[in-house]
């Protein structure tokens, strides 16, 4: 009979420790392994829909710098040069197509005023020592004078074809 109060005491002692540590018990959820599995899958792809539209930005970006890069290398560049009260080119002939961009370059030792005689007419100012970039488009065919308003020297004809 000794072994009677022995698995009593056991008894007491394993049910005084299973568990009651005041601490709550975590709650049950019903999330199922199929829901946490779908809410990665929404994370996944809302990261790589968000990384493809930044990679599509910087491409987008890349190819608009290239045209851009492109445009100015197939722009026809005027040069023109005043120095001692003469400019250069003088009379020249340029053809060109409605639209496109035409580039001046100009370099000067005496202030001087450039005229495209377009539609809309530009005007370029150029100060003694200067040297400056401007670019422009004609949206009309025909003939544009570009001149040297101080100088009242035509500097090229532009041909402007469709």
């Amino acid at each position: 009979m000794k072994l009677a109060p022995a698995l009593v005491a056991a008894a007491l002692l394993l049910a005084g420790c299973s568990g009651s540590d005041d601490a709550p018990a975590p709650e049950a959820t019903t999330a199922t392994p199929a829901d946490a599995a779908r809410s990665l899958d929404r994370d996944t792809l809302e990261k790589q829909a968000k990384e493809q539209a930044e990679q599509r930005v910087a491409a987008d970006d890349e190819l608009s710098r290239k045209v851009r890069e492109e445009a100015e290398r197939l722009s026809p560049t005027v040069s023109i040069v005043i120095r001692d009260g003469t400019v250069t080119p003088q009379g020249d002939r340029v053809e060109v197509s409605v639209g496109q961009r035409i580039r001046l370059g100009i370099s000067s030792d005496a202030d001087e005023e450039i005229h495209v005689h377009s539609d809309p007419e530009h005007t370029y100012e150029v100060g003694a020592g200067d040297s400056i970039s401007k670019t422009f488009t004609i949206d009309t065919p025909g003939q544009v004078a570009i001149e040297a308003h101080h100088l009242g020297v035509t500097i090229v004809q532009l041909v402007v074809r469709p």
